[in-house]
């Protein structure tokens, strides 16, 4: 009886006995109800059928063999993980029920003879902060006695899903490693029921609570079967914010038979299913199960007999993280994305986010006068505090306008949050602020004037002094990089990384870069000095300059190929995807070699991302560039880059011939001709130097990249780390520590790197707030077939899209859309292919847009999830002006474009 007993406890454990140490035991929502159960809110009384009896369904050695090779399936090879997970369900299904786990369940059960239970399953990766499978597993409702271990059973097998299996893969979760609990409840009558969401899942603000409600069983709302109630309430004050009345067409409700759907009338259609009173009682409930749990949660409730019952209890994965450091008052604070600004948007490893925060922050509080977080960090990047800069109306413009270049729909999101959060902003001005505003005043006040004549003076002397600037910014650069390599010693190499850039530095170099803006400056002039001149035209009057960096990287590249092509070896060799060496081995490689390394020489401290300082330059890993020259092999003709520049400068010439012969009419003519002649060669010299100083700062990435790589491989000397790579999963502190001391204590790594892999399967937004709140515009009524973006290069263009994730591996054939995360300067080779362009982040002035302008691609940037919702050789319509994708056919008419071919 003893013996009985214990193995009922094994498998079987009340809901009030079971806490948060209990996951491996109960599964993320078994041991979730425990929580709330012990902390005394309403939770219907159960019990969990353990991991232990449901492993009495797994334990057979056909079915552990094909768990295990499903976990050797490639995560994107669907159809082989799909085939493996059908004959594991099967083989799970056909499995008798151990007859100890049969009467443990027998003898959990309290129920009256009729009463019916809710079977929900309970896996050990779900209901997690950084997974919460929400669906992907099987429930069953009104399950009679008799039939529960039946639903056991069924509950095991949907671990096996098509659905769970893929969102495994994706999340990088083994199979093998994933178990199932399930919870059984005696089903209750509800008169309503839906879901709480403890911040707003849309807009990310941790203060506003979102409910969605509906009558009867609350499983229509979950399945998204009826358009429920929607409101949002204000979790500090109370107040409803907004309710929005849902169609309610059918309700779910207990039924002799299990459950039955039930048509509503029209009255109780169209009236409100919770009063104010219960969804603030709601709310509130809400907030003290988020309090158990420290994360904000996506709670499933039903009401019963005007009670509410908590039903499950999970984090909400889709929200983006808080930026941390978190504020040190009590004020709204708004931060801007560092990658969005250099469109690159991908997480970052600790220490690459902690020299940026190094960086920004030394030249920041040298010039306010102040010492504060700037830099904070949320998901894996870099967000810089802009609060400060929003409480001052003169700045705040400029601000707005940063933001829009950047990200247009963040810029909207950020006007209306000045507007209705203005107070929030305001910045008091004392007696005790006083001092540190003069402070900061005298030592921006010169830098301004120094600014403000640097934008005038080249309107005055023309395209003189051009090649001395780039020349400038080249030895500077060339000189900080040999300056920061000075040393063998690992702590002064890390010392000189973290120095960054002095406030006086920044002071000499910033007013000199003004010349970059010059170039767009001339040409706003011009479309309204003109008579009947457009920006189309203007920026064509820009096109074909060699001297663009991007222009001399896309020649250079077609040259290199064009010199392998001489050989044919050599050209095999590449088309092969042999390595660098391997292809400086061919005979006959000399002049690709020669040509190739001349390219490394004036571009191989470049990289693709290389705002994310610890990825390899090309002077390090020289596949990116050879990856694209093997796609120029693959995809183009002789010549035929250098054929598209003289057609650009064929179109830049028409595009001056029109502005001059324009300028030159009516009265003013005589007068305006001449201004217009001087603007025209004063925007066509300066106007590729909008990328000059990126070109240059790299010099300086790279040379961090090397300082604090070389600091990896001393570690490894050490024994410290295992790869020099490792060095960026540390802290700066924990890199300084383990330099002084070998045996200082070393973190886990691994798990950093599990991290690193979380925040980059997230999509980060380019504008945060502090209380979670992501600012964006409304998004304008568009149909499911009509992306919306940013318009940022004119045109209409319909063609085969192209999803690139590494312009290093892609062939883009003539013609095609490039479609893309985010495009820096790596990208540009392929735009010269492209016919059209869309990115998923970027604005007006980013690196993309520009070059877009330059080339003459339709190009729509800040697309969301364009790579996800544009399929690999569908059409598209790219409509530049309007800032719109539209998906052209359905996935039946999809082209093969088989990367390589």
């Amino acid at each position: 009886m003893t013996q009985n007993r214990t193995r009922s406890q094994e498998y079987v454990r009340p809901l009030n006995a079971l806490g948060a140490d209990d996951l491996a035991v109960a599964g993320g929502k078994g041991a979730n109800l425990g929580v709330l159960a012990a902390a005394g809110l309403p939770v219907q009384p159960g019990f969990v059928v353990t991991t232990a009896a449901s492993r009495t369904f797994t334990d057979d050695a056909a079915i552990r063999e094909a768990i295990e090779r499903l976990d050797s399936h490639d995560a994107n090879d669907t159809d082989a993980l799909a085939e493996t997970a059908a004959e594991i369900r099967a083989l799970v299904k056909a499995r008798p029920a151990d007859d100890a786990v049969d009467r443990a369940i027998d003898e959990a059960l309290d129920g009256a003879a009729d009463a019916t239970y809710a079977v929900r399953s309970s896996a050990t990766a779900e209901d997690l902060p950084t997974a919460s499978f929400a669906g992907q597993h099987d429930t069953y409702l009104a399950v009679a006695a008799d039939d529960i271990v039946d639903s056991v059973r069924d509950c095991v097998a949907s671990l096996y899903t098509d659905r769970a299996v893929a969102y495994r893969a994706r999340s990088g979760i083994a199979h093998s490693d994933v178990e199932m609990a399930v919870v059984v409840q005696e089903m209750v009558d509800a008169d309503a029921a839906g879901v709480l969401f403890t911040a707003d899942p849309e807009t990310g603000k941790r203060t506003v609570a979102t409910v969605d409600a509906t009558y009867g069983l609350g499983d229509t709302v979950v399945a998204g079967e009826v358009r429920a109630d929607h409101a949002r309430v204000a979790r500090d004050t109370g107040e409803i914010l907004a309710y929005d009345v849902g169609e309610k067409a059918t309700e779910l409700r207990l039924s002799q038979d299990g459950t039955a759907a039930v048509e509503p009338s029209t009255d109780r259609r169209e009236s409100r299913v919770l009063t104010d009173d219960q969804l603030r009682t709601l709310v509130d409930l809400g907030g003290r199960v988020e309090a158990l749990f420290d994360v904000p949660q996506d709670i499933e409730w039903a009401l019963v007999d005007d009670e509410f019952v908590l039903l499950q209890s999970r984090p909400i994965t889709s929200l983006v993280s808080l930026p941390v450091p978190r504020p040190d008052d009590d004020r709204l604070h708004v931060y801007l994305s560092l990658g969005h600004g250099q469109a690159m948007t991908d997480a970052m490893p600790p220490l690459a986010l902690d020299v940026w925060e190094a960086v920004y922050g030394e030249v920041l509080n040298g010039f306010t006068g102040v010492d504060r977080h700037w830099i904070t960090r949320s998901e894996g990047r870099a967000y810089m505090d802009i609060t400060p800069f929003l409480g001052l109306r003169r700045t705040r413009a400029g601000v707005v306008e940063t933001i829009e270049a950047v990200n247009k729909s963040a810029a909207e999101g950020t006007e209306r949050l000045l507007v209705e959060r203005r107070d929030e902003f305001s910045i008091g001005l004392s007696l005790a602020t006083l001092p540190n505003l003069l402070r900061t005043t005298t030592r921006v006040l010169p830098l301004i004037t120094r600014l403000l004549w640097e934008g005038v003076a080249p309107f005055i002397r023309g395209s003189g002094g051009i090649d001395e600037f780039v020349a400038e910014l080249d030895e500077w650069a060339s000189a900080q990089s040999l300056a920061l390599l000075d040393t063998d010693e690992p702590a002064a190499l890390v010392d000189n990384v973290f120095t960054g850039f002095s406030p006086e530095f920044v002071a000499e170099v910033s007013p000199k870069s003004m010349r970059v803006v010059i170039g767009p400056l001339a040409g706003s002039v011009l479309e309204r000095l003109v008579p009947g001149a457009d920006t189309t035209t203007v920026e064509a009057a820009a096109r074909g300059n060699e001297a663009e960096v991007g222009t001399r990287m896309t020649l250079a590249l077609g040259d290199i190929a064009d010199v392998a092509r001489e050989t044919p070896t050599v050209e095999q060799a590449i088309l092969d995807g042999q390595s660098y060496e391997e292809i400086r081995a061919t005979d006959g490689s000399e002049p690709f070699v020669e040509a190739f390394e001349a390219f490394i020489d004036e571009f191989g401290h470049r990289a693709v991302g290389e705002f994310d300082i610890s990825r390899p330059r090309w002077r390090d890993d020289p596949s990116g560039p050879l990856g694209i020259v093997r796609g120029n092999l693959r995809g183009e003709e002789p010549g035929a880059h250098r054929t598209r520049l003289r057609a650009r400068k064929r179109e830049a010439q028409a595009a001056i011939d029109e502005l001059d012969a324009s300028a030159g009419r009516g009265l003013l003519g005589p007068i305006r001709r001449p201004l217009v002649r001087h603007l025209l060669r004063t925007y066509r010299s300066h106007i590729h130097l909008r990328d000059e100083p990126k070109h240059a700062i790299a010099y300086v990435f790279a040379a961090w990249h090397t300082a604090l790589q070389q600091a990896g491989e001393h570690l490894v000397d050490e024994g410290v780390l295992d790869d020099p790579d490792d060095v960026w999963f540390l802290r700066e502190d924990e890199l300084r520590s383990l330099v002084a001391d070998a045996d200082a204590a070393v973190p886990d790594i691994a798990a950093r790197k599990r991290e690193h892999e979380r925040h980059s399967r997230i999509d980060a937004p380019p504008l945060i707030t502090s209380e979670g709140e992501i600012p964006q515009a409304d998004r304008p009524d568009v149909d499911e077939h009509t992306l919306v973006g940013t318009g940022v290069s004119g045109g209409i263009v319909e063609g085969v899209a192209r999803i690139v994730d590494d312009p290093a591996t892609t062939t883009l054939r003539s013609g095609e859309i490039l479609v893309c995360p985010s495009s820096d300067p790596a990208w540009t080779p392929l735009f010269a292919t492209a016919a059209g362009l869309v990115t998923e982040v970027g604005g007006s002035l980013t690196h993309g847009a520009l070059v877009a302008r330059e080339y003459g691609l339709p190009a729509v940037a800040s697309v969301t999830d364009a790579t996800t919702a544009i399929r690999d050789g569908q059409r598209i319509r790219v409509d530049g002006d309007a800032g719109t994708v539209e998906l052209l056919d359905d996935e039946s008419q999809v082209e093969d474009v088989t990367p390589g071919d």
